[in-house]
């Protein structure tokens, strides 16, 4: 019996195709649905004026249009007569390149494959011998059936990379491009931040070397997520190691003196750091996953401490922006990155907010019966255990008041496992990274030492990290984590994490197996690729 082939949803398409309710490639600038049909493509209107042209002339003094005036002009104009001689003088001006509706009050264009290896100074618009300036002509473009003086000018949007692409050779221009439009947009869920990192970023990075490279780096290891060629990936995780290394050169450099010029720029750089030690994290343990044969309950000790030592990246990794933050609060909060950085909508009191969250804030309570119900109650170690056991406590319940459907102000939600068979909505998953934060270094110690009271607190932790769906740098961290511990810890130990490794879907005595996702496929999911 035939069975329906599947396919992933998009809600990333154009206007047209949904209108039409076919599926968009979501091509830029323009999809091919409305190539093919001839169609004016709604992402034409989001396409910033460098994505869509080349070089640019001055047409003159800019003078200034109204929207009101610039939209009857697409009334009142009709489509020129082919043999008519403004048309002809408009076939002149365009010559053999192609202008872009975008342009405003310059005339820009497309490169013919002749005139990209003709130094800008000799390509010229204007028929060799003009003596005079000619007034502009309206130009018509029959294939979006639009009129250049149609075009709104608050649609006409400024390359806020322009100085930092150019001098980029084409390979990292086209990184940068997808940082723009895509990567840009999966480093946060409420639409400030979003707008933080899309368009406050570049303008810092014009004075820092250090977050144009962070930046190249995070984008290309989406980009080695997106692509399904193995080589292709290998090459972007590789170009992504090299543009971190070089970042970090400058970064901690600037990291030992924070004022108020750089301070920003470092947040934001630290930040992208903690996505990049996410992303290579996960990499490197399915990595390690794959030089294990199939069957083995306990690998070899070597490749564990190669676990942990991935695991423990991520956690060092967060502590990156709280060093920013702690040395210069007021110059990150009240500057460009507040959105990214500051949560004062988050409620102050953190209970659990329900039944669930009653019932899995008493699981986590009862963990210290580890340590308080033996001889270790005295040990100094015990404070920073209860510590870092409070300290999860309260973001459980705060992730679970976050959960909660109509309280908080509404933004774009991230998908959240809220009962590890259903997908809810997070309003804000930056609550998940809360706990590394406020962890004592003490504590760490104690991670990197393998005591096993605090991999058992960290393997509660990982539940949070892996009911998050739909973020490709959080893409298996949850079960990494308690996959690692498992081994760390010994099969002895096994039961006191069972329900963490239930949550995340590992079967401990198969961790090295296909890894069941009881979330995968359900209707309300967004499919990964997409994001």
């Amino acid at each position: 019996m035939p069975t329906r082939r599947t396919h992933n949803k998009t809600r990333l398409g154009c206007q047209q195709c949904k209108r039409r309710r076919i599926k968009c490639d979501g091509k830029h600038p323009t999809c091919a649905n409305c190539d093919k049909k001839g169609e004016t493509c709604s992402f034409l209107q989001l396409a910033p004026l460098s994505r869509l042209t080349g070089p640019t002339l001055s047409r003159g003094p800019a003078t200034s249009v109204s929207p009101l005036s610039e939209a009857s002009s697409l009334h009142t104009l009709s489509p020129p007569d082919p043999n008519s001689a403004d048309n002809e003088a408009a076939k002149l001006k365009r010559g053999s390149s192609q202008t872009s509706p975008l342009a405003g009050n310059q005339l820009v264009y497309f490169p013919t494959p002749l005139q990209r290896d003709v130094p800008p100074s000799e390509q010229c618009l204007e028929p060799r011998g003009s003596s005079s300036p000619k007034p502009p002509v309206p130009i018509y473009y029959p294939e979006m059936k639009i009129w250049e003086s149609s075009i709104p000018p608050y649609l006409r949007l400024n390359d806020v990379w322009k100085g930092i692409r150019e001098p980029l050779p084409p390979s990292l221009q086209d990184v940068l491009y997808h940082y723009e439009y895509t990567t840009s947009l999966t480093l946060a869920n409420d639409d400030p931040a979003k707008a933080a990192w899309q368009s406050c970023v570049p303008e810092m990075a014009h004075a820092h070397d250090f977050l144009v490279n962070c930046v190249l780096s995070v984008a290309s290891l989406h980009l080695g997520r997106l692509h399904d060629d193995k080589t292709q990936k290998i090459n972007m995780n590789a170009l992504a190691a090299s543009r971190m290394n070089k970042a970090l050169t400058t970064y901690r450099l600037n990291l030992e003196n924070i004022t108020a010029t750089n301070a920003a720029a470092l947040f934001a750089s630290s930040t992208l750091t903690a996505v990049y030690l996410f992303r290579t994290s996960a990499l490197d343990i399915e990595a390690l996953r794959e030089t294990i044969p199939y069957g083995t309950v306990i690998p070899p000790p070597g490749v564990v401490d190669k676990m942990m030592s991935c695991v423990l990246r991520t956690v060092w990794g967060l502590r990156g922006p709280l060093t920013v933050l702690m040395s210069g609060w007021n110059y990150v909060v009240n500057g460009a990155m507040h959105p990214v950085a500051a949560r004062k909508w988050w409620p102050r009191r953190r209970t659990p907010a329900t039944a669930r969250a009653e019932e899995e804030d008493r699981r986590l309570q009862d963990i210290d019966k580890l340590w308080m119900d033996t001889d270790k109650a005295w040990e100094p170690q015990t404070r920073h255990l209860n510590e870092a056991l409070a300290f999860l406590r309260e973001t459980y319940a705060l992730v679970s008041q976050l959960t909660l459907p109509g309280v908080f102000p509404p933004m774009t939600a991230v998908p959240y496992a809220v009962d590890d068979n259903t997908t809810g909505v997070l309003t804000d998953r930056g609550a998940i990274f809360v706990w590394p934060t406020q962890i004592s270094r003490e504590f760490i110690q104690l991670l990197e030492s393998k005591d096993r009271d605090a991999l058992v607190i960290l393997a509660h932790y990982a539940v949070l990290a892996g009911r998050v769906r739909n973020v490709w740098w959080l893409e298996g961290l949850g079960a990494d984590f308690v996959t690692a511990i498992a081994m760390a810890i010994g099969i002895e130990n096994w039961h006191l994490i069972e329900w963490p490794a239930r949550v995340v879907g590992v079967n401990l005595w198969n961790a090295f197996g296909v890894r069941q996702d009881r979330l995968v496929g359900k209707p309300d999911e967004l499919h990964m690729d997409v994001i």
